[in-house]
């Protein structure tokens, strides 16, 4: 049986169980346990990427995890549920009306299907390959996904990124011009609208340095990626996550640390890849394509202020060298990493990568020169390579 067969039916029986429950206890009687259980699926939100750099044996990190979540869960009902049983023994009890009950058995069904979001959202960014794609591939979770405002998505992938790395390096002093406006314009046209199918969500555990690592990339070559080398560094085996919801496992087959830019083989992925264009002269627009946070798909408005050589460290901070990048005016965030600069025709013209450190709206990309090299030998790389030490978040 698939994984996320059998992850729906846990997920339905969890529903039907809380439905019930809040039907016969009533509203009252069931809201300090539902709030204990809510509180208890904040606390796994926030916590389940840590837990695999506290357990040092990699066979139990995946368990230890997952039992991680559901007992903070469990804790957090229980000691709601305990708290509601001491107010409601010095309350009488009175009969419960039908109002009441519905009302008891919708609230425990909302909340239990919001702890659930919680809990596989976190679980999924970890980059887990067996448990990612199974929850990418639920029907009940992309359900309740389904129902949940981008912007709620965005704003819970924005809190959880305080745990996770997503790694955007900061290039100081590069630009000294005044603060440029968020360029605007257009995002949606069919070009871009069809180039975003292309754009891909990456996650993976980092174990050595304890932490989960998110970022972007795209499409290259049938079934290859690039992002940038940051983003997957010290991660065994990444995960890669399409548009469409499918998630998975791939293997590192390109990698270089100063460049930062790898190539990842993707079995059984059925993307087109994306089209390289030509450089764009300053001024130009272009839209920068990417995974905020690690949460939902966001085409950003950039323009080209400059197109350049500057010095930049490797991922690891160190030995400057001389890379041609565009100098962007746009809102570059963490998470967006490895994801593609596209032109106005929808055309890959660099690889986001950074932003300034000390100037709001200015984001950086690597330019044709670094990247071109890299995209034409992808489509002949399969054997594995070392993805490194990883950069500590």
């Amino acid at each position: 049986m698939p994984g996320s067969t059998v992850l729906d039916l846990v997920l339905i029986l969890m529903l039907v169980v809380a439905l019930v429950n809040g039907y016969r206890s009533g509203l009252l009687r069931s809201l300090t346990g539902i709030v204990g259980a809510v509180i208890g699926g904040i606390a796994a939100f926030f916590v389940v990427p840590l837990v695999g750099g506290w357990i040092p044996a990699p066979e139990w990190r995946t368990p230890g995890t997952i039992a991680v979540a559901i007992l903070l869960v469990l804790i957090g009902h229980s000691l709601g549920a305990s708290v509601g049983g001491l107010v409601g023994s010095r309350k009488k009890r009175s009969p419960l009306g039908t109002i009441n009950r519905v009302l008891g058995a919708a609230f425990a069904a909302v909340a239990s299907a919001l702890v659930a979001s919680m809990v596989a959202f976190s679980i999924g960014a970890l980059g887990i390959p067996f448990l990612s794609p199974a929850i990418a591939s639920s029907t009940v979770v992309s359900g309740i996904d389904s129902l949940t405002p981008d912007p709620v998505k965005a704003f819970m992938a924005q809190l959880r990124s305080v745990a996770v790395t997503q790694g955007l390096p900061r290039i100081v002093d590069a630009f000294t011009g005044p603060t440029p406006q968020a360029a605007e314009a257009d995002t949606s046209s069919p070009a871009l609208a069809l180039a975003a199918q292309s754009v891909v969500r990456i996650t993976g555990t980092a174990y050595a340095c304890g932490q989960s690592q998110s970022g972007s990339g795209f499409v290259v070559s049938a079934e290859h990626v690039i992002t940038n080398a940051h983003v997957v560094a010290g991660v065994g085996q990444p995960v890669v996550e399409t548009p469409a919801g499918v998630a998975l496992a791939g293997e590192i087959v390109y990698f270089d640390p100063v460049d930062d830019l790898a190539i990842i083989s993707v079995p059984g992925l059925d993307t087109a890849p994306l089209t390289v264009g030509e450089n764009l002269a300053a001024g130009s627009g272009a839209v920068a394509d990417g995974y905020p946070f690690g949460g939902p798909y966001v085409s950003d408005p950039a323009q080209v202020i400059a197109l350049g050589t500057i010095n930049v460290a490797d991922i690891y901070g160190q030995d400057p060298t001389p890379r041609q990048v565009y100098t962007l005016a746009s809102d570059v965030e963490q998470g967006e990493s490895g994801g593609p600069l596209l032109s106005e025709s929808g055309l890959v013209v660099g690889v986001i990568f950074a932003k300034a450190s000390n100037t709001e709206n200015v984001g950086y990309a690597l330019a044709l020169a670094e990247v071109e090299p890299v995209i034409s030998q992808a489509s002949g790389l399969s054997a594995p390579v070392s993805s490194g030490t990883c950069v500590r978040g």
